[in-house]
């Protein structure tokens, strides 16, 4: 009971929604999502409809990702549904949890529909402003960086956090840090993105010392 309190405090902290039949458990505000989508989908998206595809895959990424103690299943609050077109005539957007392990942590996923079928890929934890086709152009990069802290005889790595150096301005360059657990050791890699006014970002990434 505790534990489920905590998430409820930390949902807390989103304006309820005000979308009927909404779920408990989805703090997001539904006005970018109508926006773009119309109030049709929009109201299958903050429905119960892909409740039981979100429960499995956090209680996935809770099990797989280490360093956090999670209890099973997780209690969760879908605390950002942010629109992500990719493609005409195809739904997709990015959603953000807030998962009640020790520490707390933040889930991302992007979800696809596709012929009337959704498909939903885990992104990078943490609150990175990476989007998903940044994250997919720099992860390689990232990974490259972190392989001189990696200890010998180490045949695995996860990300298991990403934050912001200081607070991101629009069109300005910015700066995260990318954690990763190295089979139980802990590094860092320092995300520089600079966007450009003729669209795209260039990036680079140093391990930190």
């Amino acid at each position: 009971m505790q534990r489920f309190a905590i998430i409820v405090f930390l949902a807390g902290v989103f304006a309820a929604p005000a979308v009927a039949q909404t779920p408990d458990y989805i703090r997001a505000k539904p006005d970018a999502v109508r926006a773009a989508f119309g109030p049709d989908v929009a109201g299958t998206i903050f429905s119960d409809a892909y409740t039981p595809l979100r429960r499995d895959l956090i209680g996935k990424s809770a099990r797989r990702i280490p360093t956090f103690e999670c209890p099973d299943p997780p209690p969760m609050a879908l605390a950002r549904i942010i629109p992500f077109p990719v493609k005409p005539g195809v739904v997709s957007w990015v959603e953000q949890f807030i998962v009640d392990c020790r520490p707390h942590a933040q889930r991302n996923f992007f979800i696809v529909i596709d012929r009337g079928q959704p498909r939903m890929v885990e992104l990078l934890p943490g609150t990175t402003a990476a989007d998903p086709l940044l994250q997919r152009d720099t992860f390689a990069g990232s990974s490259a960086a972190i392989a001189g802290a990696r200890p010998k005889g180490c045949d695995r790595q996860w990300v298991v956090d990403t934050r912001l150096v200081a607070p991101r301005r629009d069109h300005e360059p910015w700066s995260e840090r990318w954690s990763y657990d190295l089979c139980g050791t802990r590094a860092e890699v320092e995300m520089t993105f600079t966007p450009s006014p003729r669209g795209g970002t260039t990036w680079n990434a140093k391990l930190v010392k």
